[in-house]
This record gives structure tokens, sequence and C-alpha cells, in this order.
């Protein structure tokens, strides 16, 4: 995203939350982490959660929560507004189709305005009813059977917009403006709930007895690295292949301007360290890499000089590709494993996370205590799905952590942000999550109304 693109959240304010309190948190954009704190009762995950639907266009919570006002302000100086609009309409009618206003602000002056309506099951409703491939299963739960998916009301619209009947689109004004889009594709949000360790997904799905299934969070993100693992080791494989192929062609009609025999020396030992640091942390196998002599570069006429200052380009370009997930992996290695005890976390081609107990035991991922698949699902969620400039919003993080794992936690999220480049909002009720950056904390409005 270039930077005329990028668009951050500045500030959230909450009035009338609950019909009791009013929020109001400046996010710390240069430390680019945030910590909420405050009492139970007082809306902190509330507050999350309305961050996350409003980015998502998910209006549906809205309709569920008593509240006057909920705004976003953004580093351009823009500001979105949210507010009820039931007073307008007839109450039986206000209570079945409740209708919010959106408007736009920049530098102060409104700009765009827009209605719309949370009433997210009639409008899936009348989408199912023109596609027959969906059904429905429960109150907000519909089975999509081409693709095998369970979609949400809110899912659904997404997804089939173009299903929604005209009268339907129409009467509850679907149709998002361009502005909004434009918004949301300019700033996304990743939620991690403190409901973090069981994923709902497909079971396997009969003609008339569709059902779910709860798997642990370990592993799907364990089948989720495999296929980054087999991705980029492709990617590898194709750019070897490439420049193997080309490597000739490209020795006799490209001028190479040979490196003298201690500049090779050095890429060779550089390139040995770092195929050491991939086999380390399970990247490459040890029959990957070329193990070399480099005595033997010190009689080297112009013309090997010339082949070797290829080779070593060339290498240079093959491991490259394994760069990224190999700064990740080592990131969540090192974070992992500096806190178990007696276990360890290691990366193997074949079956991507694997954990090991005393003597290298073997044991299942789902088997590791609470504790510590939440450090690892945190730490996997923030290093691998979450794009760059996203808003990240995380809800309790020292669920299940002993306290000299809550004291770690910040000091490894504020090395993974530096690397990462997103920006986190924390609610949390550990000060051993904050530690001795009280300088991140907001505290919210604790006396009602």
């Amino acid at each position: 995203m270039n930077d005329t693109s990028l668009l951050r959240v500045k500030s959230i304010h909450v009035e009338g939350l609950f019909d009791l309190f009013n929020h109001s948190v400046k996010l710390k954009l240069d430390e680019r982490v945030t910590i909420l704190h405050g009492p139970n009762g007082i809306g902190k995950t509330m507050f999350l959660q309305m961050v996350n639907a409003f980015l998502k266009g998910k209006y549906g919570l809205f309709g569920q929560v008593p509240f006057k006002r909920f705004v976003l302000e953004f580093t351009d100086d823009s500001r979105v507004d949210l507010t009820p609009g039931q007073d307008e309409l007839p109450t039986e009618r206000a209570k079945k189709q409740p209708i919010f206003h959106l408007h736009l602000f920049r530098q102060g002056e409104l700009v765009e305005k827009h209605d719309v309506s949370p009433d997210a099951i009639s409008i899936a409703e009348a989408i199912a009813s023109r596609t027959p491939w969906i059904r429905r299963i429960e109150d907000d739960l519909w089975l999509d059977d081409r693709s095998s998916e369970f979609l949400s009301a809110e899912e659904m619209i997404s997804s089939y917009q173009d299903e929604i009947p005209f009268r339907v689109r129409a009467e509850r004004n679907i149709t998002e403006p361009h502005w909004l889009t434009d918004l949301r594709k300019r700033v996304t949000v990743h939620f991690i709930e403190a409901q973090r360790l069981l994923k709902f997904t497909p079971g396997n799905v009969r003609r008339f007895r569709p059902y779910s299934q709860t798997v642990f969070t370990v592993l799907d993100y364990a089948r989720d690295l495999k296929s980054r693992i087999n991705d980029t080791m492709a990617q590898y494989g194709q750019q070897s292949q490439t420049l193997d192929q080309s490597f000739p062609r490209r020795l006799l009609s490209t001028r190479v301007t040979p490196l003298s025999a201690d500049e090779i020396k050095k890429k060779m030992e550089e390139l040995d360290t770092n195929r050491s640091k991939l086999k380390e942390i399970g990247l490459l196998n040890e029959t990957q890499g070329h193990p070399f002599d480099t005595k033997a570069l010190d009689s080297l006429d112009n013309t090997q000089q010339s082949v070797m200052t290829l080779y070593v380009d060339d290498t240079v370009e093959k491991l490259a590709v394994l760069e990224e997930l190999a700064r990740r992996t080592r990131l969540l290695l090192d974070n992992v494993n500096r806190k178990f005890h007696h276990k360890q976390i290691r990366i193997d081609q074949e079956h991507s996370l694997v954990a090991e107990g005393e003597q290298r035991t073997p044991l299942p991922l789902d088997k590791l205590s609470s504790g510590e698949q939440h450090e690892l699902v945190l730490h996997y969620d923030l290093l691998f799905r979450v794009l760059p400039n996203t808003l990240v919003l995380i809800d309790e993080p020292e669920l299940s952590l002993h306290v000299t794992w809550q004291k770690r936690f910040l000091p490894d999220l504020l090395e993974i942000v530096a690397m990462a480049q997103f920006d986190i909002l924390i609610a949390t009720h550990s000060p051993f999550i904050v530690g001795d950056r009280s300088d991140l904390m907001t505290g919210l409005d604790v006396e009602p109304l």
C-alpha cells in the first residue's frame, strides 16, 4: 500500500454506551500499541467489538447494544459518525428495522451521508429464497452447498449482494456508497477474541443433516503454516530451476564483473551461515545447499572467478525467496520456545508445527496446556495472519498465561509490531501485561452518565 492510500485510525469515541458510559480513546500512533484498561462491566470488549463490526460493515451489532454515537477519526483528518435513527420510524417498525445514519466529515465539514440497516437476517432470507444451493441451518447460520461453507447473515450479504431482490435493496438501501467501500479498503481490521483456542468450521456435509465442528486453533494454524511452507518451497524450487537453466546462457552472453577471491569467499561464508539458519528452523533440509571448501577460491583464474561470482549471486536470489517466511518463523520460535518449559516447538516441512517434550518426544499440539496454546495462537496470528497497517484488536491477551509470560507479552508484541508494521488496540485487566509501559495505557470512563 503506498503512502497516499495509507489510512490509520487515530481515535475512537463511543457516546452513551449501555446508556451509561462515554469512552474516548486516542491511539498511540508512534508506538503503534494502545492498551485499554478499566474495571469489569464498562464495555472494554464491546468497545473492540464495535470497532471490528463497523470496519467490517456488520451493523447488526449496533442494533443489539444501546449507544448514542460511534465515531472513528482517521489520520487524514476525516471522521465517520454512526448514530441511531429509530426516532424517525414508527416504534414497531423501528424495532424490526432500525436505521443508522453514517456521516463522513473532512476537515470538520460534512461531505457524505448514508443510511444503513442492521436487519441482516431478513436480507439473508431474501437471498436464500433466490439461491437454491443455500439452506438455512439455524437462526443466523446458512449452508452453501456449493462450497460446503457455513455463512452468517452478514457473510451472506457480503458474498451474494447480486442476489438481493431489487425491492429489498431499494427498501433497505443495501448498496454501499463508493466512499464507504473505499474507506474499508484503506482501513483493515483483525480481531483476536478472548475465545481463540477453538474454531468453528464446517463438518462433513450430508444432504439432510449438515453439521458443524470445532477444531483446535493450533491444529488449524499448523495446517495454515504447512500450506505457506509448501507455497514458499514451490516458489523456491521454481526460482532455482529458472536460474539453473539459464545459468550457461547468462554466463556466456552477459558481461559478469568478477568479484575478488576474498569477496567471493566472504559471500560464500555468509551463504553458508544463512543456510545453517534456515536448516536450524526447518525450512531447508540437510541435503539442500552446497558445502564448499573456500580455500579452493584462492587459486581461481578470471574465468573461474566469473563463474563463481554468478553462482554466488544466483544463490543469494534463491535464498531470498525464503527470507520473509524465515524471518517470521524464527521470531515465532524464539518468542514461544523461550517461555516453554521442558517442551519446544519446531518447524518440519512435512508436518509444519511440531511440539516435542524432553528427549524430543512428539506431543500432539492440541495436548499442549491452554496457556501454551494461547501463546502459540497469539504469536502465530500476529506474525502470519495480519497484513501490514491493519488495526489489530486483542481481547484479554493474559488469558491462561502465567505472570512471567504476561510480563514478557508486551516486549514480544512490540518486537512483532516493529517488524510487521500494524497498529494494536488491547483490552486487558492485567497490570503485568502493561509492566513499566504505563505510557501506552488509556483508561476508559468508569463514571456513569
